[in-house]
């Protein structure tokens, strides 16, 4: 890992630890339901606290950083598609299928997830398609939503 990296590392971590804070206050002001799979996550950590935090913390952020950006911008940003505006749209395009598996109807999840997708996707290119970089990022916050959760 380079500075430049560490440096893309640590702003989008505090980027999405900023994001989660926000959404958590928003939420509350706006009395907007926790998604499904909030309340799954929820559910599954009083059941097996410790597996849950394994999962959540290390096995779901591989997993999903390997198929949202490793195999989705592998395809999508082959040598003839790799120029600047295809890269944007490939970020939405990305954003957008990372939101939808995320949350329900709600407006406001909607956002909030398509908002962490967006930053990990430009994370992804500014690592120069290092998937550990974003891997790392994805692990900090899931991390983070977990020390938050647990100090309020």
């Amino acid at each position: 890992m380079n500075i430049a990296q560490l440096g893309a590392v640590i702003i989008a971590m505090l980027t999405m630890v900023v994001l989660i804070i926000v959404d958590l206050k928003l939420s509350a002001m706006l009395n907007i339901p926790e998604t499904s799979n909030s309340r799954s996550l929820a559910w599954m950590l009083g059941e097996a606290p410790l597996p849950m935090i394994v999962s959540v913390v290390i096995f779901s952020p591989i997993c999903e950083e390997l198929i949202f950006r490793g195999i989705f911008f592998s395809y999508a940003l082959t040598n003839q598609y790799n120029h600047r505006n295809y890269q944007m749209i490939a970020v939405v395009i990305n954003s957008l299928i990372f939101a939808s598996v995320h949350v329900d109807a709600n407006w406001e999840p909607w956002i909030y997830y398509t908002l962490m997708g967006s930053i990990l996707g430009i994370t992804y290119l500014l690592a120069k398609r290092d998937i550990r970089m974003n891997i790392l990022v994805h692990m900090g916050t899931n991390l983070a939503v977990f020390a938050l959760a647990a100090m309020s």
